[in-house]
C-alpha cells in the first residue's frame, strides 16, 4: 500500500471510558458502510482493541484523574482498511490481575488480515488490516 493510495475516513480521540469500546465500534461501522467489507469483523476487533486499551493502558492512573486516550484512525483504500487504535499508557505486560481472560488479542489476530502490535514509550499501538471481501457482511444488495 503506498502513501498517495490512502484515503483517512476516520478519526476518533476518545477518553479511555467504559462506553469508549461502544462508541467505537458504533462509529466505526457508520463508516463502513456500504463497502465490501466484513463490518461485523472489523467492528469486534476494534471493540476488543479498544478495550484493551480502556482496561488496561490506564492501570496507573488514579481513578480521580482525567481518563486517558484512546485514538483511532481509521483509512480506506483499493485493498481494504487499515484500522490503528493508539494509547498513551504504560504499555503490555504480563498482568496477574487481569480482569481478562485473555482471549482479546488472538481474537483480533483471527479477525484481521494483518495484525501488529508496537510498544513505545508512553504507549501500545494496534494495527490491523483487513481486506476486501467479495459481498457485504450484512447481505444488503444496495449498490
Amino acid at each position: 500500500m503506498g502513501a498517495r493510495d490512502v484515503h483517512p475516513s476516520l478519526r476518533l480521540d476518545l477518553p479511555a471510558a467504559p462506553d469508549t469500546p461502544r462508541m467505537a465500534r458504533h462509529e466505526v461501522r457508520d463508516a463502513l458502510g456500504g463497502m465490501a467489507l466484513d463490518a461485523a469483523a472489523i467492528a469486534l476487533a476494534v471493540s476488543e482493541a479498544v478495550t484493551n486499551a480502556v482496561i488496561h493502558a490506564y492501570r496507573d492512573r488514579d481513578p480521580a484523574d482525567e481518563p486517558g486516550r484512546v485514538r483511532l484512525t481509521l483509512e480506506v483504500d483499493a485493498h481494504g482498511v487499515l484500522v490503528v487504535v493508539d494509547d498513551d499508557g504504560v504499555g503490555m505486560s504480563p498482568r496477574p490481575d487481569s480482569p481478562g481472560f485473555g482471549v482479546g488479542l488472538p481474537l483480533i489476530a483471527n479477525l484481521c488480515d494483518d495484525f501488529a502490535i508496537y510498544q513505545r514509550a508512553g504507549g501500545t499501538s494496534v494495527q490491523m488490516r483487513f481486506g476486501l471481501t467479495d459481498a457485504r457482511e450484512d447481505g444488503d444488495q444496495r449498490g
